[in-house]
């Protein structure tokens, strides 16, 4: 997917190099894109070629090695989802970035493939009035085998990170609590979780969300109800609902359109970079989605609701 988006902007962006330890993917990479230049090390590349920013899309339990090496080195970084298996891991990188005095930014790349951004600019601009309540489901069943099927967490850190940043992004506001709980389906060979039931409370905004792997019916929807009308999205668009009928605006990033999502965010980072801001996903901001799904984890373990402050545990 990365490969496929940058790709597509030559203009932007130069792939000098991909390092991976497997010579088998060192040469899918070649035939498949024509990098040339393969390296199985980070400090093989770092020696080897100049480059000024580093795609992180390792496991993320190996993570804070890789984004230590290379933010040493000046690179900066834009690093996959989840950022960290913890808060305090993401914390620990997000530190090391800064003192590093390198950018550092999060592939959230469902705030460009799903319908969020046109869903945050339709509550912005008031379509809908004062949004009242979420209603979000992500049914499907999805089996896996590699190191996913042996984490122990599973469907939240894959897919549910992407839910959570994408409410608060829709939202434009931080939560204040949640409560949670979790199963793991007898059917799939994983050590993690398959589903789950999250209530969060973004002030006066109530989310129910609710997600499967292990459905036989597969839906993906999420509604927005709002004082003057409603929004119904998906991958492939939003509906608004008012009173003066039904408007929709399509997402040009779903579907096939995934890779220019990596891009955009890509794109992002390299945009701060250039003059001298922040990304909007940059890891600071992150650590509020991975609070979220830090606090989920916590609160099916205990059975209680998990607070935040200003949306940080």
């Amino acid at each position: 997917m990365h490969f496929r988006g940058y790709l597509a902007h030559r203009d932007r962006v130069e792939v000098v190099a991909a390092v991976d330890p497997s010579a088998d993917r060192r040469r899918w990479v070649t035939t498949t894109f024509g990098i040339s230049e393969t390296f199985d090390s980070i400090g093989t590349a770092l020696e080897g070629v100049d480059f000024d920013t580093a795609v992180v899309s390792t496991p993320s339990h190996v993570r804070l090695e890789a984004v230590t090496e290379l933010a040493a080195s000046g690179k900066h970084l834009f690093v996959e989802k989840p950022l960290a298996d913890s808060v305090e891991s993401a914390t620990e990188i997000v530190g090391i970035a800064a003192g590093a005095n390198v950018e550092l930014a999060v592939n959230q790349n469902f705030r460009y493939h799903y319908a969020f951004t046109q869903a945050r600019e339709a509550i912005r601009s008031g379509r809908i009035g004062r949004p009242v309540s979420i209603d979000h489901r992500e049914l499907m069943w999805r089996e896996v085998v590699g190191w996913r099927a042996e984490q122990q967490h599973h469907a939240l850190s894959v897919m549910g990170v992407h839910w959570f940043d994408g409410f608060r992004y829709m939202l434009d506001r931080e939560a204040d609590w949640l409560t949670a709980t979790t199963h793991r389906s007898p059917l799939q060979a994983v050590m993690g979780e398959t589903d789950a039931s999250v209530h969060l409370r973004f002030g006066d905004v109530g989310v129910n969300y609710t997600h499967s792997f292990a459905s036989r019916i597969e839906s993906v929807e999420t509604i927005v109800v709002g004082e003057q009308g409603a929004l119904r999205l998906d991958y492939d668009q939003v509906e608004i609902h008012t009173s003066d009928g039904l408007e929709k605006v399509i997402n040009p990033w779903s579907g096939l359109a995934k890779p220019e999502s990596a891009y955009l965010g890509l794109n992002d980072l390299l945009t701060a970079v250039d003059r001298g801001t922040k990304p909007t996903n940059s890891g600071r901001d992150n650590l509020q989605t991975l609070s979220l799904l830090e606090g989920a984890y916590r609160s099916a373990v205990s059975g209680e609701t998990v607070t935040f402050s200003e949306g940080l545990l």
